[in-house]
């Protein structure tokens, strides 16, 4: 039977204030989390099929962990089990199940199956009310929600449940045009945008287009979602940057996923992403499996802490990021995850540099005249990678040379570029099959 993970979580450590300066030492997260993490290790390997046989099959006994430094005898859990036993992850009864969330499946892999509790909706919306108040939204804030709520999404699900526990008001603008958008923010005095990035640029530059000024509507806060802002050293994109200056107001990121049931969010400080000890254990891992030390880059591998539905242990979501351990200017003890630099199966070698996608999309979508771009990787005859880089602009002659000198001066390698019109870019980017619109093509 499902517990209500929120009740439990404040009942078994109580603290100060779990939205703020909760913690008081690193030794203080670590004995909350094996707490924790042995909780969650009994039950899911009590009550999930999956899990049971897992173990049974590794040879591992439930003894042997004792906490967080024994969580590595466990083997990664991969999107590719959960896709062929997606039934078998369940650990609660069928009829506790009151949600159903699907994953987005951008990278080209078909949507996995998340079954909620009711526990698991109370786990969410204490997630979500715990990220708002750290960026600062409070009662008084009029809050648009540009992410789907329906579709089986759960982005658009946590940011309502959290906003509602705050008490803000809520405005469910899902995932419809910037005409749409700028609309409901003039109709509604919303004070907080919560969406892409990309889109958010795309409501501001309506705006502007139609002799409206985004500066002047009252939004004092955004909230990223879905795409990064910051490169490797935590400094604004400059797509990133466009934003802030076009509205006036600061851009905060997040870094969640369905899988994770949990978002890293900014604080004040604006300097990664915090990690909410009681809710989830975040490894970065090498090409081995080994943990890397604070500061180096890779896979970000997650144990979701309290989820009853389909709870997950270890899981390798396939992100690369790195972990920030210094203490941070808000007083926060906890650990920081940075921008989320790549995915790992998209991971190109390009004339001897190793390349993400997303690092040059980055550096296209801030410069001025670019209106779209999406990336496609074939390979060569000699095996090696090639990238096409296809971008959407009204003058490409002037805007050619611009792109090629920020891609060199960012990325150091320039991929052969080629212009199209918006509709070859909806052509190439839009798949019926798929939730999202696919900016990164791999044909190798």
């Amino acid at each position: 039977m499902s517990i209500n993970y929120h009740a439990s979580v404040l009942k078994d450590h109580p603290a100060k204030d779990y939205y703020g300066l909760d913690f008081e030492s690193c030794e203080d997260i670590l004995k909350i989390q094996d707490r924790l993490l042995i909780k969650h290790l009994h039950y899911t390997v009590n009550n999930s099929r999956f899990y049971r046989e897992f173990f049974e099959r590794h040879g591992l006994s439930l003894n042997s962990i004792n906490g967080v430094k024994d969580l590595g005898q466990v083997p990664f859990t991969t999107k590719l089990d959960l896709e062929r036993h997606n039934d078998r992850f369940l650990a609660c009864d069928p009829q506790e199940v009151v949600d159903v969330c699907l994953t987005s499946a951008t990278t080209g892999d078909a949507p996995n199956m998340l079954l909620l509790s009711s526990s698991d909706l109370a786990r969410l919306a204490y997630n979500e009310e715990a990220a708002f108040r750290m960026i600062g939204i409070d009662a008084g804030d009029t809050l648009l929600i540009c992410a789907a709520i329906d579709r089986c999404f759960m982005a658009g699900l946590a940011y309502y449940l959290g906003g509602l526990k705050i008490g803000a008001r809520m405005v469910r603008a899902g995932s419809g045009s910037a005409a749409q958008h700028w609309h409901m923010i003039k109709t509604t005095g919303a004070t907080v945008i919560a969406g892409v990035p990309s889109l958010i640029r795309k409501i501001g530059q309506y705006a502007l287009e139609n002799g409206d000024n985004p500066s002047k509507t009252g939004i004092r806060l955004m909230i990223a979602i879905g795409e990064s802002i910051r490169d490797n050293k935590l400094n604004l994109l400059p797509a990133a940057t466009q934003i802030e200056e076009m509205w006036g107001a600061p851009l905060y990121s997040t870094y969640a996923s369905t899988e994770m049931a949990t978002a890293f969010s900014e604080c004040s400080e604006r300097n990664g992403g915090h990690v909410r000890p009681e809710l989830i254990i975040t490894e970065i891992v090498d090409e081995s499996g080994n943990q890397v030390p604070p500061g180096c880059a890779g896979e970000v591998v997650i144990t979701p802490l309290g989820v009853t539905g389909m709870p997950l242990i270890r899981f390798s979501t396939g992100d690369i990021s790195f972990l920030i351990t210094e203490p941070c200017g808000c007083g926060r003890r906890t650990p920081r995850i940075g921008p989320v630099l790549g995915r790992k199966n998209q991971m190109l070698k390009f004339k001897g540099t190793t390349v993400f996608p997303s690092s040059i999309l980055s550096v296209v979508e801030g410069i001025e005249g670019v209106e779209e771009a999406c990336i496609e990787a074939r390979k060569k005859d000699d095996g090696t990678d090639n990238i096409f880089l296809y971008v959407v602009c009204m003058n490409p002659l002037v805007l050619e040379r611009v792109i090629v000198e920020n891609i060199r001066a960012r990325i150091r390698v320039v991929p052969e570029i080629v212009f199209i019109s918006e509709e070859e870019f909806k052509n190439k980017t839009h798949h019926p099959e798929k939730r999202k619109k696919q900016l990164f093509m791999d044909f190798r």
